[in-house]
C-alpha cells in the first residue's frame, strides 16, 4: 500500500506534462542541478526575486528535456495561525506611588496566552527600571526576569513588557523612581500571543550601506538589498556607541506623478540602556513586513540634540521562500524569470501544499542568473517600451538670471543636486526659476522637496536697549539674507526660569520706516531637574527677507538668562536629473518672473526618481544683472568690450574738442 507521499508524488508524474511555451519570452534562466530524482527543494535566492516580477507570477520550471513542470511555492508561513494578534483592553488599571517605588497592578480578564503589555503614558521625557511579575490568584507572585527599562526620549521610546507568550490573571510591573521623579501612567494595552507551531524561519539578505548623510539632527542611510522584491523581515542595525536611545523610520521613495514622495515602510526604537550598574539592555532590530520594489532602502536615524551614531552596517532577513517539484530524473532543470506578460501558473498542486512541507526534500541551489539567448517578447502581447528619460532640453536665454554656479559631477547617471544655502534664498519659493544648463540648452529635471532639513550653528549677540533694562534683546546674523528657514533652536545653560519669547526680522517700507514683522512666538520654561531639555525649538510662520534676526525676552523682575550657540534650520531642495557626461553643466536661479519649466519627465519620473542616485554638488558662484556678463551670461564679454571700445572714442572725441591751451 502507498503512503500519502509516495501516492501525491505519484500525481506529480503524471501531472508532470504543463502547457508548451517558449522560452525565449523570459528574459532570464538559472540552471538547477539535480543530483537525484524525487521531491526537490529551491529556496530562491536574491538574485530570483530581483529577476523575477514582484509577485513570483513568471517563475516557469523546465526539466532536462524542456517541458513545463508544475511546482509549489512554499512562503513558509505554516508556523503562523491566520489568527492575528489581538490588541486588548485589561479588566483594571491601578498605578500607586509607594515611597522610592511606583507599583502598577492590572488585572488581564483574559485566559490567553500574552505576548507583551504596552504601557500608556503622557510623560514626555523618562527613563526608569521596570520589574514584571505574574500572578493567577493576585497573591502568589512569579519573577519574569531581572528589570528591563522603560523611556521616552526625544521620539524614542520603549513601553512594551515582554510576557514571554504566558497566562496570567495579574501582571504587577514595579516602576524605580529612586533616581527620577515619579511617572503617571494611565493605563496599558494586553497583546496577546497568536498561536505558533513554531518559530518562523527568517533567512539572511546580503546589504551594505551605500550612502550617509547627516542633517539637522538626523543620519539618513542609503542601504542597498542585494536585489529587488525580497519579502523583508526585519533590519538589524550594528551599532558600537556605549549608550544611547534612537527612534528609527524605514522608508522608500515613492513617486505619484513626477512629485517623489518618502514612504514609510516601518519603524521602531534601537538602543543599549544600563541601569543601575546592572549589564547594559540592547534592542538593535527594527521588525519589517514589506517586499521593495527597488533595492534602495532609506533608514533615518532621529539624533535630536545627540551626536550622531556610529554604524557600522546593517543586517536584514527575509522570510525565505522555496519552490517545491517532483524531479522525474536527475540532470539540468532550468527556472525561467522576468517574462512581464506572464501570470500565475495554475498547477493542481495546492491541495498537496501540507503533504509537500512535510515531506522530506533534496535541498538544491539554483546557479546564477544569466541572460536568455535570443530573448523576445511575443508580438501579440508586447506594449511599447517607455521612453528613455530625456538629456535636453530646448535653449535658454539667461540673460534675466541674476546668479550662475558650475555643478560639479562624479559619475554619469541620475544626479541628486541639493540647492546649497545661497540658491535656496535666491530662488523664488516655488522653485519656478531653477534651470539645469549645458552649453545653453535645459537639461530636464524633478524637483524633489523632502521632509529632512539642514541647520547652521550661530552665535546670538546681545543687542541690549538701555531705555528698556528688564528687556534681554539677541540678534543673530545669518550668513545669506533670504534664507527659508523653517525653525530656530536656542540653548542656555540657565537652569531655572519661565520666559515669553518674540522673535522678529526689521524690514524697511516704501516711506522709509521700519516695521517688525513677526516670525515666531512662544513660552520657555526650564527647570533644575535631571534631563530637562536645553533647546527650545520655535517655528516661523513668516518668511525671512533679510539677514538678522531679532529675539526679544521680557525678564520682568527676574536676571537675564543667557543663550549659546543656536542653530538656524532650513529645508533640503533637490533637483533630479540624468546625465551622460560630467562636464560642463551649471545652476541658473534668481529671476523672479521665472514660470516653472514644463518637462516631458511625467511618463519616466517614476523610474528617474527610484533609481540609485549620484550625489552632485555646487560650486562657487557669482552675481550678474541683467545683459550682464561677470557670470559668463550669452553675450557677456562682447558687451564689456564694445563698452570700453565706445568709451574710449568717446575720450578721443571730447580730448579733441576742448580748447587748447595757449602757447608759452
Amino acid at each position: 500500500m502507498q503512503t500519502p507521499v509516495l501516492s501525491f508524488l505519484a500525481l506529480l508524474l503524471a501531472t508532470a506534462g504543463g502547457a508548451a511555451l517558449t522560452p525565449t519570452e523570459w528574459q532570464h534562466r538559472q540552471t538547477v542541478n539535480v543530483p537525484e530524482p524525487g521531491l526537490t527543494k529551491i529556496t530562491l535566492p536574491a538574485a530570483t526575486f530581483d529577476a523575477a516580477k514582484p509577485d513570483l507570477s513568471d517563475l516557469r520550471l523546465l526539466d532536462p528535456g524542456g517541458r513545463e513542470i508544475p511546482y509549489f511555492l512554499d512562503r513558509d508561513l505554516s508556523s503562523v495561525s491566520p489568527e492575528p494578534r489581538r490588541d486588548l483592553a485589561p479588566k483594571s488599571f491601578r498605578s500607586t506611588p509607594n515611597g522610592d517605588t511606583t507599583e502598577l497592578l492590572i488585572e488581564t480578564g483574559t485566559g490567553d496566552r500574552i505576548d507583551a503589555i504596552d504601557l500608556k503614558t503622557p510623560a514626555p521625557y523618562f527613563l526608569k527600571a521596570a520589574h514584571v511579575e505574574i500572578s493567577s490568584d493576585g497573591l502568589s507572585w512569579e519573577s519574569l526576569g531581572p528589570t528591563v527599562p522603560v523611556f521616552r526620549q526625544l521620539g524614542a521610546e520603549q513601553l512594551r513588557l515582554s510576557l514571554n507568550q504566558r497566562t496570567a490573571a495579574f501582571v504587577r510591573v514595579t516602576l524605580d523612581d529612586l533616581r527620577s521623579r515619579h511617572v503617571d501612567f494611565s493605563g496599558a494595552n494586553l497583546l496577546t500571543a497568536p498561536a505558533l507551531a513554531a518559530p518562523p524561519t527568517l533567512a539572511p539578505l546580503g546589504t551594505r550601506i551605500t550612502r550617509r548623510d547627516e542633517f539637522a539632527g538626523e543620519t539618513v542611510l542609503t542601504v542597498t538589498l542585494d536585489g529587488r522584491h525580497v519579502p523583508l523581515a526585519g533590519l538589524t542595525y550594528n551599532v558600537t556607541d556605549p549608550l544611547f536611545m534612537r527612534r528609527v523610520v524605514v522608508s522608500i521613495r515613492d513617486v505619484s506623478g513626477a512629485v517623489s514622495r518618502e514612504r514609510s515602510i516601518g519603524s521602531g526604537t534601537i538602543y543599549r540602556v544600563a541601569l543601575d550598574g546592572a549589564p547594559a539592555r540592547t534592542q538593535l532590530d527594527v521588525p519589517l513586513d514589506f517586499t521593495p520594489s527597488t533595492r534602495e532602502l532609506l533608514v533615518h536615524i532621529q539624533n535630536g540634540d545627540s551626536p550622531p551614531l556610529t554604524v557600522d552596517g546593517v543586517e536584514a532577513e527575509i522570510h525565505p521562500v522555496n519552490l517545491l517539484f517532483n524531479a522525474a530524473a536527475a540532470g539540468n532543470y532550468t527556472l525561467l524569470s522576468g517574462n512581464p506578460q506572464a501570470t500565475h501558473a495554475r498547477y493542481d498542486l495546492a491541495v498537496f501544499s501540507g503533504e509537500m512541507r512535510a515531506a522530506s526534500a533534496n535541498l538544491v541551489m539554483p546557479g546564477h542568473v544569466e541572460d536568455m539567448p535570443d530573448y523576445h517578447v511575443r508580438e501579440s502581447l508586447a506594449e511599447p517600451p517607455l521612453p528613455d528619460v530625456p538629456l535636453t532640453g530646448a535653449p535658454l536665454d539667461t540673460e534675466a538670471w541674476m546668479g550662475r554656479k558650475p555643478i560639479q559631477i562624479l559619475r554619469a547617471g541620475v544626479q541628486e543636486l541639493e540647492l546649497d544655502p545661497e540658491a535656496l534664498a535666491k530662488s523664488l519659493p516655488d522653485g519656478a526659476d531653477l534651470r539645469v544648463l549645458r552649453d545653453g540648452k535645459q537639461i530636464p529635471y524633478v524637483l524633489e522637496r523632502t521632509a529632512l532639513s539642514r541647520s547652521l550653528a550661530l552665535t546670538p549677540s546681545i543687542d541690549q536697549d538701555p531705555r528698556r533694562p528688564n528687556l534681554s534683546v539677541w540678534q543673530i546674523k545669518l550668513p545669506q539674507a533670504g534664507l527659508p528657514i523653517q525653525r530656530l533652536l536656542l540653548t542656555t545653560t540657565t537652569p531655572l526660569f519661565q520666559r515669553q519669547f518674540r522673535l522678529f526680522e526689521k524690514r524697511s517700507t516704501p516711506d522709509g520706516q521700519t516695521v517688525e514683522v513677526p516670525l515666531a512666538s512662544g513660552p520657555w520654561s526650564r527647570t533644575p531637574e535631571p534631563g530637562a531639555p536645553e533647546t527650545k525649538a520655535f517655528a516661523f510662520s513668516n518668511r525671512l527677507q533679510g539677514d538678522t534676526i531679532w529675539i526679544e525676552s521680557d525678564n520682568g523682575d527676574n536676571p537675564a538668562i543667557s543663550l549659546g550657540p543656536c542653530q538656524v534650520v532650513y529645508p533640503v531642495v533637490r533637483l533630479v536629473f540624468k546625465v551622460a557626461d560630467t562636464d560642463g553643466f551649471t545652476l541658473a536661479y534668481g529671476n523672479k518672473s521665472a514660470a516653472s519649466p514644463q518637462y516631458d519627465l511625467s511618463l519616466v519620473a517614476e523610474r528617474l526618481l527610484t533609481a540609485s542616485r549620484n550625489p552632485a554638488h555646487t560650486g562657487s558662484g557669482k552675481q550678474a544683472g541683467p545683459q550682464g556678463s561677470v557670470t559668463g551670461l550669452n553675450g557677456g564679454y562682447l558687451f564689456w568690450g564694445a563698452l570700453a571700445l565706445v568709451v574710449a572714442v568717446l575720450l578721443a572725441v571730447v580730448a579733441k574738442l576742448l580748447p587748447r591751451p595757449p602757447a608759452a
